[in-house]
């Protein structure tokens, strides 16, 4: 069976919960495109959140918001000043994408474990401390990035399971 990026996102496009647990599904075909049947295995659809989990802010922020995802966010509800929610909110966003698809409030669960959590929780403070780098003050930036992580890797169970 031939695989395409191009298929490979038809097929995600178009994968329902059935198809995470098993189904095969047959990815539409245009005239132009390899007619052979795409399955959009769990693994598939997880090794795509990985790749999406572990794109740099900027790049997750400009990702089309395909299916089976939810794209959904709160932005920043964090603990310190609103003006830091302003500066770490593109951060925020992909973490809320996080949680809401590995976690266990989410309708994906693609892995509801600690390890997912504090993986998610860590790219997050990467992400913030990289929005850091190009602040006026970067050290005061990294001070805060480090009490919005604490904040979700102490606060952020009740969210994530």
């Amino acid at each position: 069976m031939r695989r395409n990026k191009k298929a490979l996102t038809t097929a995600l496009k178009s994968v329902s919960l059935a198809a995470l647990a098993g189904v095969a599904l047959v990815a539409p075909a245009s005239a132009a495109e390899d007619r052979s049947e795409t399955t959009a295995s769990p693994a598939a659809v997880i090794d795509e959140a990985n790749r999406i989990m572990n794109l740099p802010y900027d790049q997750f922020n400009r990702e089309p918001h395909n299916a089976p995802f939810d794209w959904n966010n709160d932005g920043c509800s964090g603990p310190g000043p609103v003006e830091w929610n302003a500066v770490f909110h593109l951060a925020c966003t992909q973490h809320d994408f996080g949680y809401r698809n590995y976690g266990g409030q989410g309708g994906l669960k693609l892995s509801v474990t600690r390890e997912t959590k504090n993986w998610i929780d860590g790219r997050f403070r990467d992400e913030m401390v990289r929005i850091c780098s190009g602040t006026p003050d970067p050290v005061t930036c990294s001070g805060m990035a480090q009490t919005y992580y604490l904040a979700v890797q102490n606060g952020g169970d009740s969210s994530f399971f």
